[in-house]
């Protein structure tokens, strides 16, 4: 009987590894992934910006007025996504994180 429950309580704690395991394996690779498409997604957008400052500041006649144009154009997308985005961001992030670690099927 003993041999029985010690070798229950291994498969057991075997089985957890594994699980803890896959659940850290997937979220490694969930924050790799997210962290290189962001990677590439600033450097487009910062050259995308630099592009429209130099376009914005050529037509008014000074390449800094570009610049500001930009930078405030910037700031005014980071308060509105401030304000809309508490929520809905956390809802997303907690979906996103059940999914990977109470993810039954795989």
């Amino acid at each position: 009987m003993q041999d029985n429950i010690q070798a229950y309580l291994q498969s057991t704690l075997e089985y957890y590894k594994l699980d803890l395991f896959k659940k850290l394996t997937k979220s490694t690779i969930s924050v790799s992934r997210i962290l290189l498409l962001g990677g590439v997604s600033f450097l487009a957008f910062t050259f995308l910006s630099f592009g429209f400052a130099f376009l914005i500041g050529e037509a008014l006649g000074n390449n800094s007025y570009g610049f500001f144009i930009m930078g405030g154009f910037y700031i005014l997308v980071f308060i509105i996504v401030y304000i809309f985005s508490g929520k809905k961001l956390e809802k997303t992030v907690l979906k996103s994180a059940s999914k990977i670690f109470f993810d039954q099927e795989n």
